[in-house]
């Protein structure tokens, strides 16, 4: 760097004495013009050739030299042009002492000194200079006596000194102004170099942020940059969809060969997906195994459902990752993008519409129309105003009897929460169960729930057995489970009272944490039952390695008591509930053909609209103290 500096401080100095020395030059050419002129007029005859030889050759040379200066000279080339220029300057004023002498004219000498320091580029320069006039001067001063010697001599050593200081304190000046502009052209060129850096980082960092470090498609956030600019242009190109596809099956792929293979496989759909979308779609990965496609309907062959379903058709082709031949199916939700509309609300409708392929059957294309339309404005409405409610205050409790079928008394009532929105009014739970599990509101729920259970047994001599439902969600959430166990710990109830009812679905998600959480629960005394048993899979494996106290045989398989497989059907699950060594619950008994077929199957417990509706609490404790019995029909 300090080399750099002094190079570009000598740079400077040519280039700031550059214009000061063509100046000095042509006016010494003017005025060597001039005198060259006036020797005509005013010089002796027997001098003419010497003064006009010397003017002419100065106003030669320093005309060759101003015109030489037009262009860029370095330091060196300036300090020589310089010297020779004064040189010839001294040569002229001894001419002229030559052929005419007087004391008076050695005063040429004494400015030339003061000149020559003043215009030096440099000391070195500036010296020689000075050396070369001080010689000349010496030459002359044997035709003058010896005082004016020693006052000639004196003057011109203070002429030399002083136009030396001034010329040296002057080029001091001007090296720190050149390194001072050096230093900030330097920072400056650093500054602009850095920034430019930053924004080449800054670009490959905005790049990164748009996209997704797994398959390099667009991710969340690009995805919205693209449905935003791809609204822009839509007036130029008609009618723009958003398609948005989630694999069928993805987590099972996962957990069958591990979540490498799966990285492998969402790669493999992404290429599929970028391949057969080139120029005609925009593609993002959301996250997970969700995808996004942008597309207008005039950039696709066929219409936007036609060109979805060769979309599916292209991805559902069989995928080799390590070596395994892999199958895999999507489901896509398909919506038009209006003009006026929120970047969420595309969104939101193409979920919806997905959120009804999956309940279809999977693999296939479902467009969002009217009737999406409608059940998704319900939807936004509960949704809302479930965000917005005051639980403890709206949340109601009632129960349903569980009714033992030989002894036909109550051993349990379920706990079923109804919601009095003073919004929507009373909402019953399959309008906002679901929505709750689907916006993240169920825990708030199932806790408000659960404590509003506790505070109903607290209050009654009477206790009576409850069964209180949890969500797949609140099951799979640590954070969800460790509020209910410290309200379970800080109860002041018997916690064998209490009975938590999970779905066979809730265990699909992850099965290892469900079991763990319910561990939990039997371990505070709490029994735990599996609800809508039969739904699922049914696995037998999976149910002996879980502390579970009760199975429920959902309602659904007592919707055809006319079919003589129903009965085989129900036999088959109240045995693997006898194998298990646990009672079995059947649910939907709404008439005695039913309650029938459950003690006929060997149901140890039957709920239903037979044998009690959902009551309040006051209702329920008024039964329970009563112990009323059930008159149930026998075989």
């Amino acid at each position: 760097m300090l080399e750099m500096s002094k190079s570009g401080i000598q740079s400077g100095l040519a280039l700031a004495y550059q214009p000061i020395l063509r100046g000095y030059f042509g006016l010494a050419m003017a005025y060597y013009a001039v005198m060259l002129i006036s020797h005509f007029w005013f010089v002796e005859p027997e001098n003419m050739t010497a003064l006009v030889g010397a003017s002419g050759v100065a106003v030669a040379v320093l005309g060759s030299f101003y015109f030489r200066l037009m262009d860029r000279r370095s330091v060196q080339e300036l300090e020589l042009l310089t010297l020779l220029a004064n040189t010839i300057m001294i040569v002229n004023v001894v001419v002229a002492l030559s052929a005419e002498f007087s004391e008076t004219k050695l005063s040429y000498f004494i400015m030339a000194v003061m000149i020559f320091a003043l215009t030096a580029i440099s000391l070195r320069q500036a010296t020689v200079s000075i050396l070369v006039a001080f010689a000349a001067l010496a030459s002359q001063l044997h035709k003058v006596g010896d005082e004016s010697q020693i006052t000639f001599g004196f003057v011109g050593f203070a002429a030399a000194m002083s136009g030396l200081t001034i010329a040296h304190l002057l080029r001091k000046v001007i090296e720190k102004a050149i390194d001072a502009r050096i230093r900030a052209d330097a920072a400056r060129a650093d500054a602009e170099e850095n920034l430019e850096g930053e924004k080449t980082l800054g670009e490959t960092l905005r790049k990164r942020s748009l996209s997704d470090s797994l398959t390099g498609l667009s991710n969340r956030r690009g995805f919205y940059g693209a449905l935003k600019h791809a609204r822009a242009d839509r007036a130029q190109h008609g009618d723009l969809w958003l398609a948005l596809l989630d694999l069928d099956g993805f987590k099972t792929i996962n957990d069958t060969f591990g979540h490498l293979a799966g990285d492998e496989l969402l790669k493999s759909v992404a290429e599929r997906l970028r391949i057969f979308c080139a120029g005609r779609a925009h593609v993002s990965r959301m996250g997970g195994d969700e995808f996004s496609v942008v597309f207008e309907g005039a950039a696709v062959d066929l219409g936007p459902e036609e060109w979805c379903e060769d979309l599916l058709e292209c991805i559902s082709k069989v995928y080799v990752i390590d070596g395994r031949l892999i199958n895999i199916s999507g489901s896509i939700g398909c919506y038009r993008v209006s003009e006026a509309e929120h970047d969420n609300t595309p969104i939101r409708k193409a979920d919806f519409a997905l959120l009804h392929a999956k309940k279809m059957g999977k693999n296939r294309v479902v467009m969002f129309g009217a009737e999406h339309a409608e059940a998704e404005a319900e939807r936004h409405r509960v949704e809302h105003a479930l965000r917005t409610a005051h639980l403890e205050q709206e949340i109601e409790l009632v129960f349903q009897p569980q009714v033992d079928v030989n002894t036909q008394q109550m051993v349990r009532a379920e706990v079923l929460a109804r919601w009095n929105s003073p919004v929507l009014g009373m909402v019953s739970p399959d309008r906002f169960i679901k929505v709750a599990e689907e916006c993240g509101l169920i825990a708030d729920i199932s806790i408000t729930v659960l404590t509003k259970a506790i505070e109903a047994l607290k209050e009654r001599d009477a206790a009576v057995p409850l069964a209180i439902n949890l969500s797949g969600n609140d099951l799979a959430s640590t954070q969800t489970m460790d509020a209910i166990i410290a309200i379970l710990e800080s109860a002041k109830v018997p916690t064998e009272l209490l009975e938590f009812e999970v779905t066979e679905t809730a265990m699909l998600t992850d099965h290892q944490r469900a079991a763990d959480h319910m561990v939990r629960l039997s371990e505070l005394g709490c029994s735990v039952a599996i609800d809508d048993f039969g739904t699922g899979y049914s696995n037998f494996g999976y149910l002996r390695s879980l502390p579970i106290d009760k199975l429920k045989i959902d309602r659904s398989f007592l919707k055809d008591l006319g079919d003589p497989m129903t009965e085989k059907v129900l036999r088959s699950l109240v045995g693997m509930a006898k194998t298990l060594g646990v009672q079995c619950v059947l649910e939907g008994v709404e008439d005695e053909i039913g309650l029938l077929m459950a003690k006929r199957s060997g149901a140890d417990v039957v709920q239903g609209y037979l044998t009690g509706k959902p009551v309040s609490e006051a209702e329920l404790f008024r039964w329970k103290s009563k112990d009323d019995r059930l008159s149930l029909p026998t075989d």
